[in-house]
């Protein structure tokens, strides 16, 4: 296919295409695959997966990650998600239902698949399939509606199997009430609280540093180094190569309205009565009546921007309620709604949000604007040129790792595409020795390679390497004077620690001699603190993100108000006693119970599937050779 692509680089669908997958290519491991003579990745039962089939699974799993983790996405995320046994599972898996599928006779009608195609957003104009669209669409991924449909068809069978496995799972209404209690049920705790950090009266002496040193000498050894050799694909080096046409520029600003539109904007002061989510409805109906009152006042025409300074409890209080101008969707949506529904000087009534109830002014409205093809034009052939360049540059990396597949090694690939081969000084894991734009994402991709490996492409920035590591240098111990100052922070860290633990155990002794942690604060004359309501997931202030804080939170109750045990976190020790438990209304309950339901069977039958699925897989000789995925 990348030949294809080469071959036909100008042709405007197919950049645009190759602009696509370029990322793609640049994370999957093709060298290693492409090195395997007999075009095998793995087989089931004697039947051989290709290692297309192998990289398009890939290519579809990175894609939906890119759409999670956008520009983010590196080799070291798709590393520790282990997306290669993803994408060999999901070929596995595939072909396994598919031949379930088979024996059991299921078969998609031409209805179902038409209806199934119906169905694509993608290919929709005014809400209604377009044909056109359709094959346009398909055209520019590199399909073709055969082939689309023939996968289509499959995934509809492998839905089929799915379905007859997991129907029978159900989820009780009973079992959804407690799941709901379960996640929405809120607790708050008092807490004595030791923090290492309150100790600054500790302070490591000399002979102690050098103690803690001799201790732990391996902690302190220099950071391991590397040097490399590497082969970079500039975009630049295209500069006067790329060729955009009119017609090119013409169609992207057809394809892409939205990039060249204008959102309809408003400009606007509110005045907010602030309210908790789970407030009382007599808390709500009081602080409606309070915005009420407000809103009579700015009815009545008393200056708005007044009337927020005194009543307003929102951040913009001191500033006469002023928001600026905004977007619809910047806001929460009954606010936007709002305030978009209403007219330049209009002035609404108490609108409820998630933080209270608002009085809104609009202040200014602005129509939404879309620039002409002649005001954007050279924009749009700038950008293309760009991508160009990119794809021509990404193209030449490719070309020169297929050489690296036939076995020559960088200083062979460097003569032969006349490109000079760059030798780099040591380097640490942090780029410290590096000359480059982003040395820290070349030493990252680098420290991730064994002595004499050579990259896949890897791009940095706008440019693609290639990299070998030829030479590795150990960590060495170091003498004290050259961290002496890491060391006694390390000690002191330490000695604060031991000092906050030594504390928070001599109160833990008398625990199970008092009845309350307010007792036991009285007793040893300490501040005792009281959370905020928090569920089993939330992030609470002062403790931090603590799964060991909150299973010992949710373990208390009313005959068991005192926990017995220390409970340590990054931000300190602790003991705890219970304050008060929140459960949540009957109303919210109800409200919810159809949505908790779905989300209950939809979980149970995706546990049962992958273990029908497993045991599935159990019956069959699956075979993979580990040279070439990593599992």
């Amino acid at each position: 296919m990348l030949a294809y692509l080469r071959e036909n680089t100008g042709n405007w669908i197919i950049k645009i295409f190759l602009g696509i997958i370029v990322i793609v290519f640049v994370f999957l491991g093709v060298g290693s695959l492409g090195s395997k003579t007999d075009d095998t990745v793995a087989s089931i039962d004697g039947e051989p997966i290709s290692i297309k089939e192998f990289q398009q699974s890939y290519n579809q799993i990175v894609e939906q990650l890119k759409s999670q983790f956008g520009r983010n996405l590196d080799p070291d995320i798709l590393k520790a998600l282990n997306v290669e046994q993803q994408a060999l599972n999901a070929v596995i898996d595939s072909k396994l239902l598919l031949k379930t599928a088979e024996e059991l006779g299921i078969e998609v009608s031409k209805e179902e698949l038409q209806e199934s195609l119906l169905s694509f957003n993608a290919f929709h104009v005014d809400g209604q399939f377009n044909l056109d669209l359709y094959r346009t669409v398909l055209r520019r991924n590199g399909m073709t509606p055969e082939t689309f449909e023939r996968d289509q068809a499959q995934n509809l069978k492998i839905d089929k199997v799915r379905q007859m496995v997991t129907s029978s799972i159900n989820v009780s209404e009973l079992e959804a009430r407690d799941w709901y209690l379960h996640q929405h049920t809120k607790i708050a705790v008092d807490y004595l609280k030791f923090d290492p950090r309150s100790y600054i009266d500790i302070e490591p002496d000399d002979a102690a540093i050098s103690a803690f040193f001799e201790e732990n000498k391996d902690r302190y050894k220099s950071e391991p180094k590397i040097k490399a050799v590497y082969l970079k694909f500039d975009p630049r080096d295209h500069l006067d190569k790329a060729v955009v046409s009119d017609e090119d520029i013409f169609f992207y600003f057809e394809e892409n309205p939205e990039r060249f539109e204008t959102a309809e904007k408003v400009e606007a002061r509110h005045i907010l009565i602030k309210l908790d989510e789970t407030a009382s409805e007599a808390e709500d109906a009081d602080a409606f009546k309070r915005a009420r009152e407000v809103y009579e006042k700015a009815a009545a025409g008393e200056d708005f921007a007044t009337l927020a300074q005194t009543y307003s409890e929102g951040p913009t209080k001191e500033n006469g309620g002023y928001l600026g101008t905004f977007e619809q969707q910047s806001m929460v949506k009954p606010f936007g709604d709002k305030a978009f529904s209403m007219e330049a000087g209009e002035i609404s009534e108490p609108v409820r949000t998630q933080f209270g109830w608002h009085v809104i002014k609009v202040e200014s409205k602005t129509a939404a604007t879309r620039k002409t093809f002649e005001q954007v034009k050279d924009r749009i052939k700038e950008e293309l040129a760009l991508q160009e360049m990119q794809n021509m540059a990404y193209s030449q990396a490719d070309e020169a790792f297929e050489l690296v597949i036939d076995g020559d090694d960088l200083e062979q690939v460097s003569r032969v595409i006349d490109k000079p081969l760059v030798v780099t000084q040591p380097f640490s894991g942090r780029g410290e020795g590096l000359d480059l734009d982003d040395p820290a994402g070349f030493a990252k991709a680098a420290f991730a390679l064994e002595m004499n490996d050579i990259s896949d492409v890897i791009q940095l920035g706008d440019a693609y390497l290639l990299i070998n590591v030829v030479e590795k240098i150990e960590p060495a111990d170091q003498p004290l004077a050259v961290v002496k100052e890491r060391v006694a922070a390390d000690l002191k860290r330490q000695m604060q620690k031991d000092r906050a633990k030594k504390e928070a155990g001599a109160v833990a002794e008398k625990i199970e001699s008092v009845e309350s942690i307010q007792t036991l604060a009285q007793l040893f004359n300490l501040e005792l603190k009281t959370t905020k309501a928090f569920v089993r997931n939330d992030f609470i202030e002062d403790v931090g993100s603590s799964p060991d804080f909150i299973a010992a939170a949710f373990s208390l109750n009313e005959s068991n108000p005192l926990h017995p045990d220390l409970i340590e976190t990054d931000s300190g020790i602790f003991i705890i006693g219970l304050n008060r438990i929140e459960l949540p209304q009957e109303s919210e309950i109800t409200a919810g119970l159809k949505e908790i339901k779905q989300e209950i069977t939809w979980r149970k039958q995706t546990q049962y599937f992958q273990e029908w699925l497993a045991q599935l897989k159990a019956q069959h000789e699956i075979v993979y050779d580990p040279d070439m995925v990593n599992l």
